[in-house]
């Protein structure tokens, strides 16, 4: 499953511009696995698989992640 930045920030309780900037900075910080939606204006979305991102932040409760919109176990 993918997350963006704005489904890391809800998982944390930061905001997206947190999420981002850290993502950004931390040399441990996962690629991200795409980016989508980009066009010659915009440079896109960027996305991450769930389980770096776990990985990443030393494991995340799962439950957390259900409460998001659209996202299921």
């Amino acid at each position: 499953m993918f997350v963006g930045s704005s489904d890391i920030a809800v998982v944390l309780g930061l905001t997206r511009q947190a999420v981002d900037r850290r993502l950004r900075i931390d040399p441990v910080a996962p690629a991200p696995a795409a980016t989508v939606n980009r066009t010659r204006t915009w440079g896109g979305t960027r996305v991450w698989w769930r389980a770096d991102i776990d990985r990443w932040l030393g494991g995340v409760d799962p439950d957390r992640w259900t409460s998001l919109p659209g996202h299921t176990r």
